[in-house]
């Protein structure tokens, strides 16, 4: 409760200067605007160079996730000194704020990564279907270019407009479509995109049976897409085996408790 009613002190104590001293408001909004637009252009700049795939992907900019850490850590640094002054005084409530904004500041950043990996996830199985109507378009007698962008027509989500968008960018810069695929996927972290655009460039240059080739590609990543569900389904059972075994558990107290009552109280 001290360290609560300290900080409210020092609150009011600024407000208080800052109406006495003329001037000081615009004098340290100024100071402020400067280091924020100095300290801030380098922040983003490592946001930027530490996180440019996920942030490219997620459809994020440095600045969004710079705002979301700067948010995170005054809340949580405040409902940190909320709870804690009721709870606690001293150092302890000094260290668990410094906890709270540390929390606070990493949680953007988390969610970043898994929404970046839910993403990369639906991508990759969304260009395995469009590998496979490729696939289809080419046996049926279609040019490779045509396939391409009669595919990537066929699909109405947000994977398959991302693929519109490159197919229209190779064909405005007179760039192969593998090649600006090939660079999506660098762009996006997407190794299976990249190995797929390679190949498809090689097959192209030397004259390869390019249908067998994307086929195979095909089947490759549809095998890969296989084996990570049931991974992730076999992960999913294993962790499902201790709340069962902590349900049996509470459901044997409840039966024994009775019993074990009526034994104790007749010895």
């Amino acid at each position: 409760m001290i360290v609560f009613a300290a900080l409210m002190g020092c609150f009011s104590g600024g407000g208080v200067a800052l109406v006495a001293i003329p001037g000081l408001g615009a004098k340290l909004r100024q100071r402020l605007a400067r280091f924020v637009g100095s300290s801030g252009i380098v922040i983003q700049d490592r946001t930027a160079r530490a996180h440019a795939s996920d942030l490219d992907i997620v459809g994020w900019t440095p600045t969004d996730l710079v705002a979301r850490q700067l948010l995170g850590v005054v809340l949580g640094t405040a409902m940190s000194a909320a709870v804690m002054s009721i709870a606690g005084e001293g150092v302890v409530v000094v260290a668990v704020m410094f906890i709270g904004g540390f929390v606070g500041f990493m949680l953007p950043v988390a969610f970043l990564r898994a929404s970046a990996r839910t993403r990369r996830r639906s991508f990759v199985h969304a260009f395995s279907a469009y590998l496979d109507l490729v696939n289809v378009l080419l046996a049926g007698g279609a040019g490779m270019e045509t396939a391409l962008v009669a595919a990537a027509e066929a699909g109405d989500g947000w994977a398959f407009g991302a693929l519109r968008s490159c197919l229209t960018r190779a064909r405005l810069s007179r760039r192969s479509p593998w090649s600006e695929l090939r660079t999506l996927g660098n762009r996006w972290a997407l190794s299976e995109v990249v190995e797929v655009a390679g190949s498809m460039n090689l097959s192209g240059e030397h004259g390869a049976r390019i249908r067998s080739s994307l086929a195979a590609r095909a089947d490759s990543m549809r095998s890969r897409q296989v084996a990570e569900v049931e991974a992730l389904a076999q992960s999913a059972t294993e962790r499902m085996g201790v709340p069962v075994m902590m349900l049996f558990v509470g459901f044997m107290v409840l039966l024994g408790y009775p019993a074990l009552q009526t034994v104790v109280m007749n010895m």
